[in-house]
């Protein structure tokens, strides 16, 4: 009766132990500054120097629970050859404002705070403490692919919080 007992205490001990460890470390498994690359666009669909703001949908998990077509963040894309292209970040690198086209000429735009951005994601005025965000592409059998991650704001330096 005696190993019963302890058998069954070790059991169910062990019942408790291995999803409690489980939890505890799945945040630092998964952990990882190299970002996603996420599914983006038809390289087709993307005309020559124009740029063109794309929304990046994907499955999102973190360490408990699993999303499926998931928002999770917008790039801009601009082709600048016949297989290569560019990609910014939405979020402006200030305080995270939506970036958008600039209304008159070439570049971008951040309406919060009058921070402005050349064609090739330059700061040129504003606030901004840098540069838009630019981010990894990859094209594979007529699909462009971006790395996608997060960055630190307001900060000059570009340091991805993921």
């Amino acid at each position: 009766m005696k190993a019963l007992v302890v058998g069954g205490g070790a059991v169910g001990c062990g019942a408790v132990a291995v999803p409690a460890v489980r939890f505890l470390i799945a945040p630092a498994r998964g952990g990882s500054d190299a970002g996603r690359w996420i599914r983006a666009a038809r390289l087709d669909a993307l005309p020559y120097g124009e740029a063109k703001r794309v929304t990046l949908i994907a499955d999102h998990s973190d360490a408990w629970t699993l999303e499926k077509a998931v928002e999770l963040g917008a790039v801009w894309l601009t082709r600048t050859g016949a297989a290569e292209v560019r990609a910014w970040s939405v979020t402006c690198p200030h305080l995270g404002c939506a970036i958008d086209r600039a209304a008159s000429g070439p570049g971008f735009y951040c309406p919060c705070h009058d921070s402005s951005f050349d064609p090739g994601g330059r700061r040129q005025t504003g606030p901004s403490p840098r540069d838009l965000d630019a981010l990894a592409t990859r094209i594979e059998d007529g699909v462009v692919f971006v790395e996608f991650k997060r960055f630190q704001l307001g900060m000059p330096a570009k340091v991805s919080i993921g």
